[in-house]
């Protein structure tokens, strides 16, 4: 089961934040794993679930073999690290402001992207 969750978490750092600076690869791995309810066996339904990551409405391979090994390393160390993105859940790219945003809590910034959770 680690093992699927270990590719599941990998495949979305790749997609999702290939590219950026490390620690926004590691947010996003980290909303995952909330996402999740930091249960491993989890990670793959939520990087599954409908309309949640945008790569997963059209998936691509695997071509950037730098950045997939890379994604793997994060996905790795973030099975084992404590979240660091106060309890985030959402995220989106600094270029878009959705329609959801202003219904959530800001947790921080990371890379290119803005992190939040549900507000309480």
């Amino acid at each position: 089961m680690i093992e699927a969750a270990l590719l599941c978490l990998a495949l979305n750092v790749f997609h999702e934040a290939r590219g950026e600076p490390i620690d926004g690869q590691f947010a996003v791995a980290q909303v995952t794993l909330n996402r999740a309810g930091r249960n491993p066996e989890q990670v793959c339904d939520v990087v599954r679930a409908k309309n949640q990551f945008s790569w997963t409405l059209r998936p691509t391979g695997v071509k950037d073999q730098v950045a997939w090994r890379d994604a793997q390393a994060v996905a790795r160390l973030s099975l084992a690290m404590p979240d660091f993105t106060g309890g985030a859940d959402h995220y989106h790219a600094l270029s878009v402001y959705p329609d959801w945003a202003p219904k959530m809590t800001v947790t921080g910034q990371f890379g290119n992207h803005v992190f939040y959770r549900k507000k309480k």
